[in-house]
């Protein structure tokens, strides 16, 4: 069998130090999370081992982005009468960054 092929009806597991990288939560918050139902649980595999399923992992970080709501296209949004909104604080930060490299 090629080991490339996925078996229909499975998903990769993934173990909680890839599950934590690819979520960027903290132990403690991610077994929060769970009890609190608000994240994926987990498959026991032994007595002292669990998985993620990937697909419950990715589709839990789609929602979560998709949660963002409008906020995060502040820059696209317009200020007054058509006007873009800029800041003036990014320039002067990546002026400084370039004259201090």
């Amino acid at each position: 069998m090629d080991t490339n092929t996925t078996i229909p009806g499975t998903c990769r597991l993934m173990r909680i130090r890839e599950v934590l990288q690819l979520c960027g939560l903290s132990r403690a918050t991610l077994y929060r999370e769970i009890k609190l139902h608000a994240f994926p649980a987990p498959v026991k595999l032994s007595a002292r081992s669990v998985g993620w399923l990937q697909d419950d992992v990715v589709l839990w970080l789609q929602t979560r982005i998709a949660q963002r709501g409008p906020a995060y296209n502040a820059d696209t949004q317009t200020a007054h009468h058509g006007e873009r909104k800029t800041s003036s604080v990014r320039p002067a930060l990546r002026q400084a960054r370039d004259e201090s490299e």
